[in-house]
């Protein structure tokens, strides 16, 4: 499996529980045999994490781990 690229679509923040919920937009290349698939991939993270990455690459990190390892809930679509 290959992530070709990653995207989010939409973000919120949550002032009451202080976390960021996003909508990530994964471009997958499942397999050599199979079509591409645009796949959205909710997540959450929080909004102030000190000497950890960027909120933007901990949200993009974890969509794409949690793709790719199958644990969070996700909608595909075929890409043209």
């Amino acid at each position: 499996m290959r992530i070709l690229s990653a995207r989010i679509t939409r973000a919120r923040r949550d002032r009451a529980f202080g976390e960021v919920e996003a909508l990530v937009t994964l471009i997958v290349l499942p397999n050599e045999t199979a079509g591409i698939e645009r796949v959205d991939v909710t997540v959450s993270s929080p909004a102030q994490a000190p000497g950890a990455a960027t909120l933007r690459e901990r949200l993009l990190a974890q969509a794409k781990l949690g793709y790719a390892t199958g644990r969070i809930g996700r909608r595909a679509r075929y890409a043209a």
